[in-house]
């Protein structure tokens, strides 16, 4: 709970301090836990809270590919394809190993 940048932000220090050894540094200085580490946010989560949270992370020289956002009830809510401007659409399933088309 509270203010997701800050809470994002002490949850990924608190794990890059903790996986220190394993942490790598990408060519623009920002840290990045191990590949078998990364955090889902998806509290507080909405169109504008993201870049808050993003910049936030730049700001503390935390990579953003540490982050993952969940689609929460805010961003189900307060979101459509218009607000950023793309869609995404399933074509193809499959099933028990047979590809099988979707289409409305």
């Amino acid at each position: 709970s509270g203010d997701p940048a800050t809470t994002v932000c002490e949850v990924l220090k608190i794990l890059l301090e903790q996986f220190k050894e394993d942490v790598t540094t990408t060519k623009t200085g920002h840290k990045v836990l191990p590949p078998y580490i990364r955090v889902i946010q998806g509290d507080g989560v909405d169109w504008e809270s993201i870049p808050k949270i993003l910049e936030k992370m730049a700001g503390e020289g935390i990579a953003a590919e540490n982050v993952a956002f969940g689609s929460g009830g805010a961003l189900l809510q307060k979101m459509n394809r218009d607000t950023f401007k793309c869609a995404f659409k399933c074509a193809e399933i499959t099933v028990n190993g047979e590809a099988k088309d979707v289409f409305k």
